[in-house]
């Protein structure tokens, strides 16, 4: 039970700056949405999450207030990434999991946009039963896009989208679909690629630039089925 609003986790992160209970809220709701809640392991929530941001002021200094206090946009992306690195080892502790995917969706027309696709891939069981098969099925995670929950008309233009994986060992990344069409693509890099523990799948929703969203996930195996067939024995 992995899944936003963060899914049966208990988060206590604590820190010495000198924050007020305001600042502390907005910080920890800016840092959440890009971390505990952008993963999924199953795509069920739970009703018993908690993250919660404690400060004590004890290093001293000037306290932070508001978003427009000195040191509010660094404490943000210093509890964003923290909060994140948490996120992902949720992740590659999933029950059966064998591989850490991380979904990132670009160019879309908003944040919202990007990360409710983004979403909808990572819950897919037919995307993650690929994963777990080492299948090169972008029809699959093209077939999420185009279902995403309340993303607008318009927002999402097929002949415009592209679907690629991205090695995490620097090499090039592997163009399954290219602004609508489907590429040729090389089995034999595709299984080398799928063969990793980490993967990497990329969604261009348009053509130029726009907003981009993460979200990690992992696959479904075997594993997984076994010990949530038998959770109550």
């Amino acid at each position: 039970m992995i899944h936003p609003n963060m899914a049966t986790l208990l988060g206590i992160l604590c820190t010495d700056a000198p924050i007020s209970p305001s600042a502390l809220q907005s910080l920890l709701t800016s840092a959440i949405d890009k971390s505990f809640n952008s993963i999924s392991i199953d795509g069920d929530t739970s009703t018993n999450d908690t993250v919660a941001l404690l400060a004590n002021g004890a290093a001293g200094g000037d306290p932070i207030t508001s978003e427009s206090s000195a040191g509010y946009a660094e404490m943000r992306d210093t509890l964003t990434a923290f909060a994140a690195d948490l996120a992902k080892l949720v992740v590659r502790d999933g029950e059966g999991a064998t591989k850490f995917v991380t979904i990132r969706v670009t160019n879309a027309p908003s944040y919202a946009t990007a990360k409710r696709v983004a979403s909808t891939i990572a819950r897919s069981p037919l995307v993650k039963t690929a994963l777990y098969g080492k299948d090169a099925n972008w029809g699959r995670i093209l077939c999420a896009t185009g279902y995403a929950e309340g993303v607008a008309e318009g927002e999402i233009v097929p002949e415009e989208t592209s679907v690629s994986f991205v090695p995490t060992d620097g090499s090039p990344e592997l163009r399954l679909l290219v602004g609508g069409e489907p590429e040729k693509v090389d089995e034999v890099r595709a299984a080398e690629i799928l063969e990793a523990e980490d993967l990497e799948i990329l969604v261009r929703l348009r053509e130029g630039e726009g907003e981009e969203a993460v979200y990690w996930t992992c696959d479904f195996s075997h594993e997984y089925v076994t010990i949530n067939g038998d959770y109550r024995t």
